[in-house]
């Protein structure tokens, strides 16, 4: 299979190339707790022009071992960012998920949902006097509240979103609708 680079074409409006906006998206994603190449990957899946690759493809192009590039496919995988496709030279090659991008809200509001817990804890730990880092832990578990409502209405947040944003659908130009 063959890699489809990014190519330096034309700058961005804000000067950068596709090359270092790829560097960028995967620094991003590295910064919300993806391990570099798992991050790199998945700005790699995201800016390709096929958005399928090999992991010997992937490897190469990201310069990075294969077994790392196979473990962090698996790791996207668990995570429902990536799936892996069957393709015809008996190689599977991976793909970002149609649902990557709401997987990762899922995880980083999960994530800060999970902090609740440890904020009632710490309130236990201080009692029910005075504390300074009262006001702290009870702030960090209210929004760690808040994240958990939104973990949980999202799926019909989203269908909102989609509903409001949807385009209207155009039929082709060359083709009628009702057959001739």
């Amino acid at each position: 299979m063959s890699t489809s680079r990014p190519s330096a074409g034309r700058p961005s409006a804000g000067g950068r190339t596709l090359p270092q906006v790829m560097e960028s998206l995967g620094t991003f994603f590295h910064q919300l707790g993806m391990p570099p190449i798992a991050g790199r990957m998945l700005a790699w899946l995201a800016l390709s022009e096929s958005g399928c690759d090999s992991l010997d493809a992937m490897a190469g192009t990201l310069k990075a071992s294969k077994a790392s590039v196979s473990s962090m496919a698996r790791l996207l995988a668990e995570r429902g960012f990536v799936e892996r496709v069957p393709v015809l030279e008996r190689r599977d090659c991976y793909r970002l998920r149609a649902d990557a991008w709401e997987n990762v809200l899922r995880a980083r509001l999960a994530a800060i949902a999970s902090a609740k817990g440890l904020a009632e804890e710490g309130l236990w730990l201080i009692g029910e006097g005075e504390h300074p880092a009262r006001p702290r832990l009870e702030s960090l578990r209210e929004f760690s509240e808040v994240c958990a409502a939104l973990e949980r209405d999202l799926p019909s947040l989203l269908a909102r979103l989609r509903k409001a944003t949807a385009r209207p659908r155009r039929a082709p130009a060359s083709r009628s609708v009702f057959p001739t």
